[in-house]
């Protein structure tokens, strides 16, 4: 009697919220998290300042830092960093350092005085190349692939580039090509290189390889409309538990159609936290 009053306990709640329970009708709205959620162009400006002119962050002083919006902890750091031999050489290399998050760097981007990708001579810089000239066994062949290797490498986008074009890509092989794909798929689209972490073998040395060469647009997500997708289609989502899904699907079906993302709060599987991680992959029409 007492397994079944236990069982009885701890299920009772969930069939109440999903099956019985109809929320009330009003709205919600949390001021907290309206911005992130709905609005892309948002820019931290009370804490954050643009640099008025170009400069190279290689020689930004420790005051510079603090000017742009940096608290003095973080800007020392910085400068660690680059004292011990580091070197920023594309725009994309400021994401490296910890400090940076992606509202400052989206700020900085504009004035940065670095190049958007690695710019390579259009030789090998190799002290045989004099040989594989000289050489009566030269092989053309070859010497025409090694050109290939150290042509310019161009960024292209994590979301929208096929197989063949991520493995022009230093460090992308067939392997890290097909993974990263099904990576974003699976999602509808990476808002962030963190989630490559995800795929087998990848570690922070082989995602700072490559991250200089990816452009992540969250523009180019393919985001679900919670008006619209069916319970099995948010299922799907890696980031969107069963009771989620049905709580979602419920309220639309049971009250009405959602205004905004900030309904979900409705939902007993959802709160702020969860809602500020699903709310890139979901849209309201």
């Amino acid at each position: 009697m007492l397994l079944l009053l236990f069982v009885a306990v701890a299920v009772s709640p969930r069939l109440y919220y999903n099956y019985i329970y109809t929320p009330r009708d009003y709205n919600v709205k949390i001021s907290a998290i309206d911005i992130p959620v709905e609005d892309s162009n948002y820019v931290e400006q009370s804490r954050y300042n643009q640099p008025k002119e170009m400069f190279d962050p290689n020689t930004y002083t420790l005051d510079e830092w603090m000017t742009v919006g940096l608290s003095e902890k973080q800007a020392k750091s910085i400068l660690k960093y680059l004292n011990n031999g580091a070197q920023l050489k594309v725009k994309s290399d400021l994401k490296k350092l910890y400090v940076v998050d992606e509202v400052l760097y989206g700020l900085l981007e504009p004035k940065i005085d670095l190049p958007d990708a690695v710019e390579r001579t259009n030789y090998p810089k190799n002290k045989n190349y004099d040989k594989y000239i000289r050489d009566s066994t030269y092989n053309k062949t070859q010497f025409d692939k090694k050109l290939d290797e150290t042509s310019e490498i161009n960024p292209v986008s994590v979301n929208k580039a096929s197989v063949r074009e991520l493995q022009t890509i230093p460090g992308i092989g067939p392997f890290f090509a097909k993974e990263i794909i099904k990576i974003r798929e699976s999602y509808g689209g990476i808002i962030s290189s963190d989630q490559l972490l995800d795929i087998y073998k990848m570690d922070e040395e082989k995602l700072k390889e490559i991250s200089p060469y990816l452009i992540i647009d969250k523009h180019e997500v393919n985001k679900l409309n919670i008006n619209t997708a069916s319970e099995e289609q948010l299922r799907q989502h890696p980031l969107i538990s069963r009771d989620m899904a049905k709580s979602i699907v419920f309220f639309r079906e049971n009250h009405k159609k959602y205004g905004s993302l900030n309904d979900l709060l409705l939902s007993p599987y959802i709160d702020i936290k969860v809602l500020k991680t699903i709310s890139p992959y979901l849209k309201v029409e």
